[in-house]
């Protein structure tokens, strides 16, 4: 009768002059005469949930919820809710070009490296370094914007250094006087040189060769047709002039 006032979770035995009761199952403490009470194990031990997920106590036991949004498992234990790592699948969303930081239950985005403008998160998009001060080359070069950074082609001929540094202009007329014909005057000029006319007496270009003209082979060079002309470099000389004899007196 009425589980012989034992309580109803437990089992009622009955002996010789009287009634044994069980004791009270899991999740109860108290003893099955006097009255079985629940156990709540979440105000005790979070009833062996994760930290990070709820436990909700039931009659005689509980339940844990569900690992929150960045966590895979179960929930039950110190173990039951792993950290997803986001950057792991497709850098987290981030931007290809940016770090993704993966941090508990989420991930981050770095900044967008030097050469980008923008941010991992919205996306980084390539500068254009070269649209502004030629990229920082020497304004004698030419600037190629590439994916994040720029290149500085080399210094045009007539110039030692580079792009990236700066072009300094050769002084073509301290060698070899600049490839000049030796008689004419070399003059440096931004990554040249030019070469003066040759001097009087000769013929031809600086930049090429001055040869020396025989004017003795025109008009005798200019010498009276009775004397010699002889060539030298550069001019030339006349021979004297020979006897010639007094006109006689005209007569009275």
């Amino acid at each position: 009768t009425n589980n012989g006032g034992c309580d109803a979770r437990t089992t009622c035995a009955n002996v010789v002059g009287g009634r044994v009761c069980g004791a009270c199952p899991a999740g109860f403490e108290g003893s099955g005469a006097s009255g079985c009470v629940d156990i709540d194990e979440c105000s005790r031990t979070r009833g062996n949930c994760n930290a990070i997920v709820t436990c909700t106590n039931t009659p005689g036991a509980f339940t844990c919820g569900a690992c929150p949004a960045g966590y895979t498992g179960n929930g039950i234990g110190p173990n039951g809710c792993a950290d997803i790592d986001e950057c792991a699948t497709a850098n987290g969303g981030c931007d290809p070009n940016a770090a993704c930081i993966n941090t508990a239950g989420a991930s981050d985005c770095g900044p967008c490296p030097s050469g980008f403008t923008g941010h991992g998160k919205t996306g980084c998009v390539d500068v254009d370094e070269c649209v502004t001060n030629n990229g920082g080359c020497d304004p004698l070069t030419t600037c190629t914007n590439t994916i994040g950074a720029h290149n500085c082609g080399a210094c045009p001929s007539g110039y030692t250094g580079n792009g990236a540094t700066g072009c300094i202009d050769v002084d073509e007329c301290r060698f070899d006087n600049g490839g000049c014909d030796r008689l004419t005057l070399c003059t440096n000029v931004p990554g040249a040189r030019t070469c003066g006319a040759c001097p009087q007496g000769y013929s031809g270009s600086g930049a090429t060769q001055c040869e020396d003209i025989d004017e003795c082979t025109t008009n005798n060079g200019g010498c009276d047709a009775l004397t010699t002309c002889t060539n030298t470099i550069g001019g030339r000389a006349c021979g004297a002039c020979g006897c010639w004899r007094r006109a006689a007196p005209s007569p009275v």
